[in-house]
């Protein structure tokens, strides 16, 4: 362990030497995620993407043939006059749209519940139904849209209802003048409320731990900036190994009694606390500058603690293929590159859907991304154990190939 940390200590204190590779570890991540947050959260134009609904009509209909006031609604979000700002698709039961939300193929659920039509169309009205949207909580203009869409049928069925429940007080009362009935109508649902508010839209957002904390946008951007660069910064103490290899101090080294793998694990070792601490800096900056709320501290913890160990692994790894310092650049830049995008770097922790969730699952910085959002939104240690678990085995896996990939260059 003592020669360890012997090893991994030379490696920082280089690293503490070089000020071109603290600004780009520290700085460029801070100043990109102003840049960009800024930038997303200002006012300029943008064009918006059809929002993603998923309806389940659950209604059983009246007693008169084809009388299903739940069709009317389905038949609206699903018409091609709104198929530019919604891309509807159904769902058989609640479960499987609330489901769809929940993985990202949809951004809301329209569940109609079962009595729709009958308190509709029916006799009682004191009766009340309610129109359930399920939505993502990043999806808040197309939440939007469709909340005003279903609002707008609603106050729709409702000013029917108003008329039926006019007619009836006219018949009941021996039918009185018109004008006594609408103002008998008036009295009772606007004044009085009636039936007015019998059917009406609730929202409901999938919840995250306790609190289901909205997620800032630069918060979303710079934690996916912090494992981006963490990826970098690990690159740069890494490389020491191939600038020691190239002045024959490496080869002298493994010609000691240290074994190659004390040597490997104390360079491991100090590319690991050398991102852990620009990690810490950057999650301090990150509260202090930009009032991020990163989630409770132990899954802040264990999230970081992770996000080194990828880092370090994935620089290990690209190190042991690579010949020289240049080369190692290269390679690396793209492997780091190519793994940014894919895994959603430059979109921070934003929630998506469809194929490019699936592709996520394939790498490590994906899984941490969405481990980051959740701890952003309040979750626990229990939320996030798949988001640690998986990155885990990927820097094992990383470290574990590097060593072997050593020591048969060493040997």
């Amino acid at each position: 362990m003592r020669k360890i940390l012997a090893i991994a200590w030379k490696d920082l204190r280089s690293t503490l030497r070089n000020r071109p590779a603290l600004v780009m570890m520290l700085v460029a991540p801070l100043g990109l995620a102003a840049l960009l947050g800024f930038a997303f959260g200002g006012s300029g134009g943008f064009d918006i993407a059809a929002t993603k609904v998923v309806v389940a009509n659950l209604d059983r209909g009246g007693a008169e043939a084809g009388q299903n006031a739940g069709a009317a609604i389905q038949k609206i979000l699903t018409s091609k006059d709104l198929s530019d700002v919604l891309d509807t698709k159904t769902a058989t039961s609640a479960d499987a749209a609330r489901k769809a939300v929940d993985n990202g193929s949809a951004e809301v659920a329209v569940i109609i519940p079962a009595d729709f039509t009958s308190v509709v169309y029916g006799s009682d009205p004191a009766a009340t139904s309610q129109v359930e949207l399920y939505e993502n909580p990043t999806a808040e203009i197309g939440g939007s849209i469709a909340e005003g869409i279903v609002g707008q049928v609603l106050a729709d069925f409702n000013g029917a209802r108003a008329a039926a429940a006019g007619a009836v007080a006219l018949r009941d009362s021996g039918g009185p003048s018109a004008s006594t009935v609408a103002a008998r109508a008036a009295e009772t649902f606007t004044h009085a409320g009636g039936v007015s508010a019998g059917l009406q839209v609730t929202q409901r957002s999938p919840k995250v731990g306790k609190s289901g904390t909205d997620v800032s946008v630069t918060g979303s951007i710079l934690a996916g900036m912090m494992i981006f660069f963490m990826f970098f910064g690990a690159a740069n103490v890494a490389r020491t190994i191939l600038t020691e290899d190239r002045d024959g101090t490496m080869p002298r080294l493994f010609t000691t009694p240290t074994g190659h793998g004390t040597i490997i694990a104390g360079k491991f070792v100090a590319v690991f606390l050398t991102v852990l601490v620009q990690a810490v800096v950057l999650l301090i900056a990150g509260r202090l500058i930009f009032s991020i709320h990163w989630g409770r501290i132990d899954v802040v913890i264990l999230l970081t603690v992770v996000a080194a160990g990828v880092a370090g692994g994935l620089a290990l790894l690209v190190i042991s293929f690579a010949k020289t310092p240049a080369q190692a650049g290269a390679i690396g830049s793209g492997v780091y590159l190519v793994l940014a995008l894919l895994g959603g770097n430059f979109t921070g922790t934003a929630q998506t859907g469809t194929t490019y969730a699936f592709i996520q699952r394939f790498t490590p910085n994906g899984w941490l991304l969405h481990g980051w959002d959740t701890a952003m939104r309040g979750g626990g240690v229990a939320d996030i154990r798949w988001q640690a678990l998986v990155p885990l085995g990927f820097a094992v896996a990383f470290f574990f190939f590097a060593v072997l990939k050593m020591r048969r260059r060493f040997a």
